[in-house]
C-alpha cells in the first residue's frame, strides 16, 4: 500500500512539474516570436503597399494606352 502511495505521489508531481514547465516554454516562446512578428507584419504591410502601388500604376498605364489606341483607331 505504502508503495502505491508512494508511486500515485510521484506521477502527481509528474504531471505537475509538467504542466509547469509547458506553461514557462509556451510564455518564454511568445516572448520571443512576439517581437519579430511585429517586425514581420510591418514589412509585410511595406510589401503590400509597393504592389498595390506597383498595380495601380500598371492598370493606370493600360488604361492610358488603351485610349491612345482607340483615338489612333478612330
Amino acid at each position: 500500500m505504502m508503495v502505491l502511495i508512494f508511486f500515485i505521489g510521484a506521477l502527481l508531481g509528474v504531471l505537475v512539474g509538467a504542466v509547469v514547465c509547458v506553461r514557462w516554454v509556451k510564455q518564454e516562446m511568445t516572448a520571443h516570436v512576439a517581437p519579430s512578428m511585429h517586425l514581420m507584419e510591418a514589412r509585410m504591410s511595406t510589401i503590400q503597399t509597393s504592389v498595390d502601388l506597383a498595380l495601380s500604376r500598371w492598370h493606370e498605364d493600360m488604361h492610358v494606352h488603351r485610349g491612345r489606341h482607340d483615338r489612333v483607331l478612330d
